[in-house]
C-alpha cells in the first residue's frame, strides 16, 4: 500500500455541522495508483459520482499533506462492505471509512483495516489552510 495514503488529509468547502456516525471517502483518481490525465481523472470522478447517486453527501478532497497531490472524492452514506466494493468497481487500492468519528484505511483487495485515528484531526476547510499558508491554491 502506497505510505502516502496514511498520511492523506481531507479537504472540504465547509464541514457539516454534525458528521455523519459511519461513512466512507471514495475516489475514483488514478486507479491502482497509476497516473491517469486530468480529464480520465475527471471523466472516472464523474462515473463515480452517478454510482453513488443520492448517498454521496459531500465533496472530499484527499491530499497530500503539501496540498501537491489532490484526489477529487465523495463522502458516501454506506456501509464498509458496499463502500469497498465500490471503490474495488473503481480500481481503487483503498478507501477511508469513518465510524464513530475514528477513521480507518481499508485496503480494497484483502480488506485489512488501518487505524489513523480522529477524523476530525484531518479535516480541513479552505479557509483554514488558506490561514495556515498563503499558498494552498491548488488546482481542484
Amino acid at each position: 500500500m502506497n505510505p502516502e495514503y496514511f498520511q492523506t488529509i481531507f479537504l472540504v468547502s465547509s464541514k457539516p455541522e454534525k458528521w455523519p456516525n459511519q461513512f466512507a471517502i471514495i475516489t475514483a483518481y488514478n486507479p491502482m495508483d497509476q497516473p491517469f490525465s486530468r480529464e480520465l481523472n475527471n471523466a472516472n470522478t464523474e462515473k463515480l459520482w452517478r454510482r453513488l447517486g443520492n448517498r454521496a453527501f459531500l465533496f472530499i478532497n484527499g491530499c497530500s499533506l503539501d496540498l501537491k497531490h489532490q484526489e477529487k472524492g465523495f463522502g458516501f452514506l454506506g456501509s464498509l462492505a458496499e463502500a469497498e466494493k465500490i471503490g474495488t468497481e473503481f480500481n481503487q487500492r483503498a478507501i477511508y471509512y469513518i465510524s464513530n468519528g475514528n477513521l480507518d484505511l481499508i485496503d480494497c483487495n484483502t480488506s485489512e483495516c488501518f487505524n489513523l485515528g480522529k477524523f476530525e484531526d484531518r479535516v480541513y476547510t479552505k479557509q483554514q489552510l488558506a490561514k495556515k499558508s498563503p499558498s494552498t491554491d491548488q488546482d481542484q
